[in-house]
């Protein structure tokens, strides 16, 4: 496979990047000049560099028209945090920019594209969602996601060139955005601090992200897969339940503030993926349990704490 990968410093681009060159493929990844390589330092000697902006793409044009690649993975994306879910560059800068990458990809000949979606496209739905679920995205976040999905899905369709779109539920592992709710769970709790929290109530489906990325190669490397796919664990679990797992892998005499927060107006309570298709499609299947996943992520902050103390 001659892979492209757009997002390969990014959390879950970094685990994918990392697979595909343990398993000998070949592979070039598009960063911004200034992006911080540190999630994939230790591939970096084995893979193409092509810097640049995806909002410029001219000036990279001819890097990836001679890299040609077979396979492009599509995972960068601007405001992906809550706090720019709507901000409305979310179309300037993802939605115009995928498209002209698509267009590029066109012209170059690659025979597969897979992009990353969000269950956002989805938007709160309270129930476990299949491929086929309505699309009711609540944010200009899920919103772009859609419209870029339903955009490069047709200019596949009339090219003739294979389309995976993954629906991404909740991934989580070593290396992630500190600010997302586990990492900076985990980090609080190392530092002895007492969060405050929310009754924990929510069921929700949360991912290793070897797993994520073992799945996304998994349907690459499958000729047959196309289209929609789900991507989760299947399974949900409370976050009560979670939250007092990392606090019992850190120090079950923690104190835990339960209830301190009321739930939001729109608080998402049953998130959850039907990967069915995935897994009878590509024959995946997830491999760590979130009992394993949570003790190898608090273990990869403790070490880091432990190399800043």
């Amino acid at each position: 496979m001659r892979a492209m990968v757009t997002g390969a410093t990014g959390f879950l681009g970094s685990y994918l990047t990392q697979l595909l060159v343990r398993n000998g493929e070949t592979v070039a990844i598009v960063h911004r000049p200034h992006s911080d390589l540190t999630r994939i330092q230790g591939i970096l000697p084995h893979v193409t560099k092509i810097r640049g902006d995806l909002m410029e793409l001219s000036e990279m044009e001819d890097e990836i028209l001679g890299f040609a690649p077979d396979t492009i993975f599509h995972l960068a994306w601007h405001g992906v945090s809550n706090r720019h879910h709507n901000d409305e560059d979310q179309i300037d800068k993802n939605l115009y920019s995928t498209v002209d990458l698509m267009r590029l990809a066109i012209r170059s000949g690659c025979p597969t594209w897979i992009g990353l979606g969000s269950q956002a496209e989805y938007g709160p739905q309270n129930r476990i969602l299949n491929e086929d679920a309505p699309t009711k995205p609540t944010t200009m976040y899920g919103t772009v996601k859609l419209c870029t999905y339903l955009l490069c899905k047709q200019m596949a369709i009339v090219n003739l060139m294979r389309f995976v779109w993954i629906r991404v539920f909740s991934v989580y592992g070593p290396k992630d955005n500190p600010d997302w709710m586990i990492p900076y769970l985990i980090r609080m709790l190392l530092r002895g601090e007492k969060p405050q929290l929310t009754p924990g109530e929510q069921k929700w489906d949360y991912l290793y992200a070897e797993d994520a990325a073992e799945a996304i190669y998994s349907i690459a490397t499958t000729q047959k897969a196309e289209g929609v796919f789900n991507l989760g664990s299947g399974q949900v679990h409370t976050l009560r339940r979670i939250v007092e797992q990392i606090r019992d892998i850190i120090d079950p005499a923690l104190p835990l503030g339960f209830g301190e927060v009321h739930y939001r107006s729109d608080q998402v309570m049953h998130l959850q993926a039907d990967v069915s298709k995935l897994r009878r499609v590509a024959g995946w299947r997830p491999q760590v349990s979130l009992e394993e996943g949570l003790r190898k992520t608090v273990e990869w902050y403790q070490e880091k704490e432990n190399e800043h103390a």
